[in-house]
């Protein structure tokens, strides 16, 4: 999907002027953002940023809607997987959180949207080849860890609409990060991520990668055995700890204090196990802000892989399509330097009638090509599930997906 960015101010084909522009939920509350008083474009490694020159043009912006009265105006938007590229930043012209239980209406009885067709974009074979690759590369070179992606394809018979498919997402999804955010003219990226990047509090930052994933089971039994397995899988310990020491890595520079448990834990999603770790810290300059912070991170091995050039370049060497804003980031930030931005992952693009979707596996030296096809199969399941999707019942379809 090309990227055209929207005039500011206007509203997308089938858009509604009571929809915010941007919307970001974290821990019970949303963000809800409208209008575009400023677009600031940047490409997050381009000079212009590292230099700082962009910052201080923040700092300006900011400056001048303190001086129209506006407390503290803030920064929305979303950064896409390749940091060469554009990212869609603006201030919005007004902003307010509210209590995520009232936003969302009882969507429980909403039609699910009538499917035309379900496509792979990248077949079992192509993956399956693509993964083999992977593993050659791994045994050959100093790459040790790849995360490799595919899309999947979905048209519908009328349109998607965005603020539906965000309050589905929030209502089965309380715990995750919910986002709506305009990403082109007509295209808004969609999802609920379960992965914090960073969260930036004073001089207080947390941050909580995941790697190593299994499926949830309806039998309480059978999800405790999962959960142990997962917590002794070799192959998921390894995949976690390259994510944990990366980020450890990243953020160590900035810190005075930086807190990292030894061992990671489990947690749930509505769908799926995570090895978690939550990382916490106390930093060295409370200026530095929330997106530089996340840029310092971004990719992280647990979107990319490491070492990060060479997972990069196996990236664009093998996964045969363009990310663009799977893998990104989606977040805010305030002029008082707090914000939260979080992985652009359990996402899909939206336009019009037309959904995009996602999903990624760790391939490392100990996965086998079959294994990571069925690791991204159960996760656009999900994906499908949790947009209101049923692709099976869909007649011709050839898409084989877990149930």
């Amino acid at each position: 999907m090309d990227v055209i960015h929207l005039p500011a101010g206007e509203v997308p084909p089938g858009g509604d002027r009571r929809d915010p522009d941007f919307a970001f939920a974290s821990r019970g509350r949303v963000l809800k953002a409208y209008g575009v008083d400023e677009r600031l474009p940047v490409a997050l490694d381009d000079r212009s940023y590292a230099d700082g020159s962009w910052d201080a043009a923040l700092e300006r912006a900011f400056r001048k809607r303190r001086a129209q009265g506006i407390d503290n105006p803030i920064l929305v938007g979303a950064v896409p997987f390749d940091g060469r590229l554009p990212a869609q930043l603006f201030i919005p012209r007004r902003h307010a959180f509210v209590d995520a239980a009232r936003l969302v209406p009882d969507a429980a009885n909403d039609a699910p949207p009538d499917i035309a067709t379900v496509a792979e974009t990248i077949d079992r074979a192509a993956y399956e080849a693509s993964v083999a690759r992977a593993l050659a590369l791994i045994g050959s070179t100093d790459l040790r860890k790849v995360v490799l992606s595919r899309p999947l394809d979905i048209e519908a018979r009328q349109p998607f609409a965005p603020r539906r498919l965000m309050h589905a997402l929030l209502r089965q999804n309380p715990g995750a990060y919910v986002f709506s955010v305009p990403v082109a003219y007509g295209q808004t990226l969609i999802g609920a991520s379960p992965e914090l990047l960073i969260r930036k509090t004073g001089r207080g930052i947390v941050s909580n990668p995941l790697a190593g994933s299994a499926p949830r089971s309806p039998s309480a039994e059978e999800e405790k055995r999962r959960i142990q397995a997962l917590l002794g899988s070799a192959k998921d310990q390894i995949e976690h700890r390259y994510v944990v020491d990366g980020v450890r890595a990243a953020l160590a520079g900035h810190c005075t204090a930086l807190t990292v448990p030894p061992e990671p834990s489990v947690i749930r999603t509505p769908t799926m196990l995570h090895l978690s770790t939550e990382l916490s810290g106390e930093l060295a300059d409370p200026m530095v802000s929330p997106l530089r912070l996340a840029h310092a991170l971004h990719p992280t091995p647990a979107i990319c892989g490491t070492p990060t050039d060479l997972a990069q370049q196996a990236i664009g060497l093998l996964e045969g399509y363009s990310r663009n804003w799977y893998g990104g980031m989606v977040g805010w930030m305030d002029s008082a330097g707090n914000g939260e931005w979080v992985l652009a992952i359990r996402c899909g693009v939206v336009s019009g009638r037309h959904l995009r979707l996602y999903a990624g596996a760790g391939v490392v030296a100990d996965s086998t090509p079959s294994a990571e096809w069925a690791e991204t199969a159960a996760k656009l399941a999900t994906m499908l599930n949790l947009f209101g999707v049923n692709a099976s019942a869909k007649a011709g379809n050839s898409v084989e997906l877990a149930s």
